[in-house]
């Protein structure tokens, strides 16, 4: 997969970037289409003298450090900058691993990027490598130069450095924008647990934001699709039978439900921001099914949180939160990622389980009780996230044992 997204990149070749074929590219030159600030031409590979490995590094720290792109090695240009040639250049592993080895040597941080080898299909070994880099949350991004760095930036189809002053202020955007996310995690969050019925029920609710937003139309098309996709149905990786009854919008954003009130969410909910960020809840325990026969208050006071459920609703939040922010709100690179369990307080503490029994008795897992709402945070890729497989498998271990972990349990159950 390819972590950059851009709309005006994939309108232009007509397809995601990961996607693009050999005559997608030479197409280029039938329509005359010129270099920009996203977009960059070189007809031959980069050299092995230090000169061309640091124009390598200042051309991948500069898309980074402004809007993201792609370089085409093996598309030459004239001197207007227009695709005029495609000659193409030798593919091989080896070349794709000195290109990331020059980069991580000569940019600090090391930013995220994509090295793709597009074959012609009328020349094997032979075609286009292209470097995808997306806008980089860690900008500024510095080359290596005389010991010291110099941080690039794109000014059209050309390259300028930044200013001190400058680049002082990009750190401190830096830091600005990490605060920024932590702050719309927590308000996502508060947003749906707002909306949740937990007079009887206590859930995992799962929040994710890109850390580069996207952005996508909500209108009644978009609507009418998100709809389609939900009502009736069961959100769940493995279906519980918690289907959705109503959909709707709310500010910038999708709403999604089981309850059978519209205003009051319950059994699954989901809110989907145009953002690409989203915030998912699912049933953790159902505080009911636990009521003694003749209990007068069927709403008990403890939670029974059963481990499996905890993954599996997890697994599901970050798999729908991730598609979203992938498909629909054309987002790509990394998110952070926060999982908690409402309610849980002093009245109404939490335990964990394991519905087929362990060796502490009656199936408990841990050695106490939780009394405050605990949580986890990290941050993943977001097509990991988006895709069946390991990497999604192994994120929401990762996030189920930074809840377990406060029962004073160690990890989940396999």
């Amino acid at each position: 997969m390819v972590a950059l997204r851009s709309r005006r990149l994939e309108g232009l070749f007509g397809v995601r970037l990961d996607a693009v074929s050999h005559a997608q590219i030479a197409a280029l030159k039938t329509n005359a289409v010129a270099e920009s600030y996203d977009l960059e031409f070189k007809g031959e590979l980069y050299g092995g003298n230090d000169k061309a490995k640091r124009d390598l590094a200042s051309d991948v720290a500069a898309l980074a450090n402004t809007a993201g792109g792609v370089l085409l090695l093996g598309v030459a240009e004239d001197d207007q900058a227009r695709a005029t040639e495609v000659p193409g250049v030798a593919l091989s592993d080896a070349e794709v691993l000195r290109i990331r080895n020059i980069v991580a040597d000569q940019v600090h941080p090391l930013p995220t990027f994509d090295v793709k080898q597009i074959e012609d299909p009328d020349a094997p070994g032979h075609g286009i490598l292209m470097i995808a880099v997306p806008r980089s949350p860690s900008a500024p991004h510095g080359v290596l130069v005389n010991e010291g760095l110099r941080y690039p930036r794109r000014n059209g189809a050309s390259i300028i450095y930044l200013t001190e002053a400058e680049v002082a202020a990009a750190y401190q955007d830096r830091f600005a924008r990490r605060q920024a996310r932590h702050d719309d995690v927590l308000r996502y969050e508060r947003d749906l647990i707002g909306r949740l019925d937990v007079s009887d029920q206590t859930y995992v609710v799962v929040t994710l934001v890109p850390d580069l937003s996207g952005d996508f139309t909500l209108d009644t098309k978009a609507l009418r699709a998100f709809e389609q996709e939900t009502r009736g149905k069961d959100l769940l990786v493995i279906p519980r039978g918690a289907y959705v009854r109503h959909v709707t919008v709310g500010s910038r954003r999708l709403m999604a439900h089981g309850g059978s009130e519209p205003a009051m969410a319950k059994w699954i909910a989901c809110e989907l921001h145009q953002s690409g960020a989203g915030t998912f809840a699912a049933l953790a325990a159902n505080r009911t099914d636990l009521a003694r026969p003749g209990q007068m208050d069927t709403n008990t006071t403890v939670s029974r949180i059963e481990d499996e459920d905890l993954v599996l609703d997890i697994w599901s939040g970050l798999r729908l939160l991730a598609r979203h922010a992938r498909d629909r709100a054309a987002a790509g690179g990394t998110a952070t990622v926060r999982v908690t369990i409402v309610p849980v307080n002093t009245d109404l503490p939490a335990e964990l389980r394991h519905p087929r029994g362990h060796a502490n008795f009656g199936g408990s897992l841990g050695t106490h009780q939780v009394t405050e709402a605990p949580q986890a945070t990290s941050v993943f890729d977001i097509d990991d996230l988006a895709e069946d497989g390991p990497d999604l498998i192994a994120a929401a271990s990762v996030l189920a044992a930074g809840l377990i972990q406060h029962f004073g349990y160690r990890k989940p159950s396999r």
